[in-house]
């Protein structure tokens, strides 16, 4: 029986949320933490795909400092002359969505960033980081490519329930030696409810659920599954939140005119202009706000050393838990959040298969080499098919 390789990757499927639940997805005997990178989604999905980590791939957050001539928002300069009401309306959000769209075929969202800052920053993931070519270095779905696989896969383009149907239909067709489905269906449910929502548990039931349809529409077909559950993070519940732009505002030093700064959910990143403002914001920031400054040396062992400062001069982070509000990324608090420090218990996703797991792929650095040993093992298993 020929295999196909069924490979899901549910955003911010934690450890911790399933990893101990034998009842979830029984089919997945093999399961163990994956540990995960610094950052959000923007950066850990292309290290999950390549196998590299944010310097070396260059994405890591979803906005970085605009490049010199200017990024995707080049042009729109004259944002900051519209009255603050106009700036804020969701007629202009809309218009400028679309005109951004027409730029870039990556995911992004403008959120609350303050749209007459938006000309200083740049949308690093310009390109569909789930296609041949999406990437800035080489990927699985390259990978796919070169081996000439029939494969498909469906993303954040294509609803859930929609993507989990026509993946079952692709099985039952038994035409393909892959099939990928990415979902962030939970990930913006345990942002609202947090690890104990009644619409966590369900979403968490329909995947333990559907790896048992997938298998045996794998197997109606004539196809043995390779079944294998991955996530890029998990999710931290929320226990307090810090104003972080509300602790600089009586500062000596102003955003815009000392410093440039983008305020993530769980971090606050600076690039300066003098070096009084880097000592008086530096200063301002500290326990008192639940964080700590990011020394040189917690970068690199992130993986998120740039050269060139791309995505901040300084970086300050927030104690797991604790959300900035308001923050570029919203003004209302969350039940639970991710992009803490990687090694917060809550943290690390999950890897479970059918198959065995090799004892080295423990970082989500490690699961593009892995799925690239399983489609070795696949040809040669439909070579001795055939």
């Amino acid at each position: 029986m020929k295999p196909v390789m069924v490979v899901v990757l549910v955003d911010a499927l934690g450890w911790s949320l399933v990893g101990h639940d034998a009842a979830f997805a029984p089919v997945l005997a093999e399961r163990r933490p994956l540990a995960t990178v610094l950052g959000f989604s923007s950066g850990a999905l292309p290290t999950a795909f390549t196998g590299k980590l944010a310097r070396e791939h260059g994405r890591w957050l979803m906005y970085r400092r605009a490049p010199e001539g200017g990024g995707v928002f080049r042009g729109l300069e004259w944002l900051r002359w519209l009255p603050a009401r106009l700036r804020q309306s969701w007629r202009l959000t809309q218009w400028l969505t679309a005109q951004v769209a027409r730029r870039v075929r990556g995911y992004f969202n403008l959120y609350e960033v303050p749209r007459e800052e938006l000309p200083a920053f740049d949308l690093p993931e310009q390109s569909d980081i789930f296609a041949p070519g999406g990437l800035p270095c080489d990927s699985l779905w390259d990978s796919l490519e070169r081996r000439k696989l029939a494969w498909q896969g469906w993303n954040w383009r294509t609803s859930e329930p929609e993507a989990r149907a026509q993946a079952l239909a692709a099985l039952e067709r038994g035409g393909h030696d892959l099939v990928f489905v990415y979902s962030a269906v939970l990930d913006a449910r345990l942002h609202h409810e947090g690890t104990q929502g009644a619409g966590v548990r369900t979403n968490v039931a329909e995947w333990s659920r559907w790896f048992g349809d997938a298998a045996d529409a794998a197997r109606r077909a004539g196809r043995e599954p390779w079944l294998y559950l991955c996530s890029d993070h998990g999710m931290v519940d929320v226990t307090r939140t810090v104003d972080v732009m509300r602790a600089l505002e009586a500062l000596p030093v102003a955003r815009g005119r000392d410093y440039l700064a983008f305020f993530d959910s769980t971090m606050a990143r600076f690039w300066w202009h003098t070096p009084a403002a880097r000592e008086a914001v530096r200063a301002a920031l500290g326990p008192a706000q639940h964080g700590r400054w990011l020394a040189p040396q917690d970068l690199a062992e992130a993986g998120a050393d740039f050269a060139d400062h791309r995505y901040g001069d300084d970086v300050f982070l927030l104690d797991p838990g604790v959300l900035m509000v308001p923050s570029y990324m919203g003004r209302a608090p969350l039940a639970a959040m991710h992009g803490y420090d990687p090694t917060h218990p809550d943290m690390p996703g999950v890897l479970m298969s059918n198959r065995p797991l090799p004892p080295a792929t423990t970082h989500l650095s490690h699961l593009r080499a892995f799925l690239e040993q399983e489609l070795d093992a696949l040809s040669a298993a439909g070579s001795g098919a055939a």
